[in-house]
């Protein structure tokens, strides 16, 4: 199963099975669409009227899942089998241009998977084909990975469970001709950079849809307003030096066990988070944790437009979240509320704070997290 985005005027054609939002809040204009509560047998176009092909509702079992902004909260008995092709058509206007997908996909491995033809395709995200006697498949996003390079299947996940349910996220940046991908709420990364330069530059607008193949889909998605992004690793968070030294700061030097020679070195005590004990200690962190200081969840909040609630770690430091429209950071659009700590813990027993914040209509907002100490 393939997706793939079109500009304006043609139809965007996709090689996979999904796509998903990543975390804004469904907008009135666009497309919320399950198929849970559909008539057996009923036609795409039937559910929608936006939809259109060769797709019916059919019995499934989607699982229940959790995670940043999934929209299943309770197991599915039915989605959308398409045998083909099902298109989804924007209204054409450059105000209702496609900025986020969303959708839940049977991953579904393709005969031969064929390079996208045509000048005005933006991108396609797709399950690959099986390698010999296995049960899994790659999924594959068609793009550049260079600004001015060629376009080509690069590899986002190499070895995903036939047949399993999963999640795509795609945001598109037309002001920067980029998009991002999130595999069940994980981005994928070109690179070190979260971001994948679209397959051609035309400057129009992605206006339709097309799922290509046989597969299943559910919980699809397309909305134009509230986009965010944050990148992974902690790489859209700022750490200001301590006014304090960690050196001196025998509170959580025996709060967390760290040793005098650690210290002085500042060491890097746990490899998967990749951070020093001081940056650790103005974060807020547990320095032996695979914590890293970095926004966990994005949330919409109900009733309220372009509104978004973000949950970090950090424990006994000062936070401060704000969204930009650039991805500098240099011109702030909205500054959080307060952030608050919640009883809620990681798994590696450290506290959660969360905050809301009001994200910029129509560009995607950049969300930058800062800690002082």
């Amino acid at each position: 199963m393939t997706l793939k985005t079109y500009k304006k005027a043609m139809c965007a054609s996709a090689f996979l099975a999904a796509i998903a939002m990543s975390g804004g809040a469904f907008a009135t204009e666009g497309i919320s669409e399950s198929f849970e509560l559909a008539t057996a047998g009923a036609t795409a176009e039937t559910v929608n009227p936006s939809l259109s092909g060769n797709g019916t509702v059919a019995a499934a079992m989607l699982p229940a899942a959790t995670g940043m902004g999934y929209p299943i909260s309770t197991n599915h008995t039915q989605a959308l089998e398409i045998a083909g092709t099902v298109t989804y058509t924007e209204g054409g206007s450059p105000t209702t241009k496609a900025s986020q997908v969303d959708f839940m996909f049977k991953v579904e491995p393709t005969d031969e998977l064929e390079d996208p033809t045509g000048n005005d395709i933006r991108v396609a995200l797709a399950v690959g084909t099986n390698a010999a006697n296995t049960t899994t498949a790659p999924i594959k996003l068609w793009c550049k990975t260079t600004s001015g390079g060629s376009a080509g299947w690069v590899d986002l996940a190499s070895a995903v469970t036939t047949g399993s349910w999963m999640r795509a996220t795609l945001v598109l940046d037309y002001d920067a001709g980029k998009c991002s991908v999130s595999l069940d709420g994980n981005p994928a990364l070109n690179g070190t950079e979260k971001w994948f330069f679209f397959a051609n530059d035309g400057g129009d607008y992605v206006a339709s849809i097309t799922m290509v193949g046989s597969t299943m889909v559910d919980d699809f998605v397309v909305t134009h307003t509230a986009l965010a992004s944050y990148e992974p690793a902690g790489s859209d968070a700022t750490i200001t030096p301590a006014g304090t030294s960690v050196a001196v700061d025998y509170g959580y030097i025996n709060k967390y066990g760290v040793t005098t020679d650690q210290v002085a070195s500042d060491a890097v005590v746990n490899a998967t988070s990749g951070m020093k004990i001081s940056e650790k200690f103005v974060a807020g962190l547990d320095p032996k944790s695979d914590t890293k200081f970095e926004l966990k969840t994005m949330t919409p909040v109900s009733g309220q437009a372009n509104q978004m609630k973000v949950t970090f770690p950090g424990d006994g430091s000062t936070y401060t979240v704000t969204v930009s429209s650039d991805r500098a950071g240099a011109t702030t659009t909205s500054t959080a509320d307060t952030p608050t700590a919640t009883a809620a813990k990681t798994t590696a027993g450290e506290t959660i704070n969360e905050a809301t914040v009001t994200l910029p209509a129509g560009v995607v907002g950049y969300i930058h997290l800062k800690a002082t100490k």
